[in-house]
């Protein structure tokens, strides 16, 4: 069995992957870790040779890394498989599609992200994600207010 953590760095993807961890090892799965950089569209719109697109794209890698390292962490004795990885475009999208591609079972995402909205709706990436998926999705409840 394998199981889809989207991350974001948020505290409720952060709870996500907790809650990955004992469902996990109740089930002897694989977890697959996974954030999403966006992609800097300011730059598609605009082509340019700014040097600062790079500067934004490694920005943004090293980003991605230390949310990753951050649920390695959580991670380090789980006792099963654990894959960490990014991937660059939109993150509802991605999400459902690695998730497929990889064969997985279950999706646990948090229900608030980083957005500037997260304390009044459901996550915009969560929410997609519910309603494209063809794979079942836990949502995480945070107890952030």
């Amino acid at each position: 069995m394998k199981i889809l953590v989207p991350v974001d760095g948020s505290k409720s993807s952060n709870k996500s992957v907790e809650v990955a961890k004992d469902i996990g090892e109740k089930l002897g799965a694989e977890l697959l870790i996974l954030t999403v950089i966006s992609e800097t569209s300011i730059f598609e719109q605009y082509p340019t040779n700014f040097p600062y697109s790079l500067e934004i794209d490694k920005a943004n890698v090293e980003r991605a890394e230390y949310v990753l390292k951050e649920a390695e962490e959580t991670l380090k004795d789980y006792p099963y498989k654990v894959e960490l990885f990014h991937t660059m475009g939109n993150a509802a999208e991605q999400i459902v599609s690695v998730a497929e591609e990889r064969g997985c079972s279950l999706i646990i995402v948090g229900n608030r992200g980083l957005g500037a909205f997260s304390r009044t709706l459901l996550g915009s990436v969560s929410n997609k994600v519910i309603n494209t998926s063809k794979i079942s999705v836990l949502v995480v409840k945070s107890d952030i207010k």
